[in-house]
């Protein structure tokens, strides 16, 4: 069955969207729910139900930028940076390499051009800087410009610290079974005498 989806729908579509889809998944949830419409030549004509094709992007629109901006204000990236003198680094940092940042770190996908730098960044540090998601809702982020070699040997060195941490979890786990069964053997061993000391029963 052919539908136009009046909302955003997992692995189906977004809101305008014409979509095939079967039948009973139509009838029985997108329909009923109000997230698609039957995609009939007059329908798709209608001028009021263009209108309310609209009127949901626009809603659902500024929901998911909400959720980004909830996302981006106050949070940090971290960009190492090959470094040369006087904690220079070698070239700049560029809004899409902030917006990749944000993509792999805070797991959020922004247009690059909504990041504002007022002024290159060419120093190790912090800065905050301002993210214009739509008219009228702004968020700010931090960005962490970093030495890349001691990032890298920070970032070795804690995943050393973790590997640590869990083999000597393991060990000590082990030992406690192992402390576990011992203690287990030495209860079955206890029974066993006590039954071959009992006096035997008078005939």
């Amino acid at each position: 069955m052919k539908v136009v989806l009046l909302a955003n729908v997992k692995n189906v579509g977004r809101i305008g969207d014409l979509a095939e889809v079967a039948d009973g998944y139509a009838r029985n949830f997108l329909i009923p729910q109000s997230l698609a419409s039957l995609a009939s030549p007059s329908i798709m004509r209608s001028v009021e139900f263009q209108q309310k094709l609209e009127r949901n992007r626009e809603i659902q629109e500024q929901i998911e930028a909400e959720v980004l901006a909830r996302g981006l204000q106050g949070a940090v990236v971290v960009i190492p940076a090959a470094v040369g003198g006087d904690n220079r680094i070698h070239g700049q940092i560029t809004n899409q390499q902030i917006a990749d940042a944000i993509l792999e770190q805070l797991e959020l996908e922004i247009d690059r051009h909504k990041i504002e730098i007022d002024q290159p960044l060419r120093n190790l540090g912090m800065i905050v800087l301002p993210v214009r998601i739509t008219r009228g809702l702004e968020a700010s982020i931090t960005v962490d410009v970093v030495d890349a070699e001691e990032y890298a040997a920070a970032q070795a060195a804690e995943a050393a610290a973790a590997a640590e941490a869990e083999r000597l979890a393991a060990e000590e786990a082990a030992a406690a079974e192992a402390a576990e069964a011992a203690l287990g053997g030495e209860d079955d061993a206890e029974i066993v005498d006590e039954e071959d000391t009992a006096a035997p029963e008078e005939l």
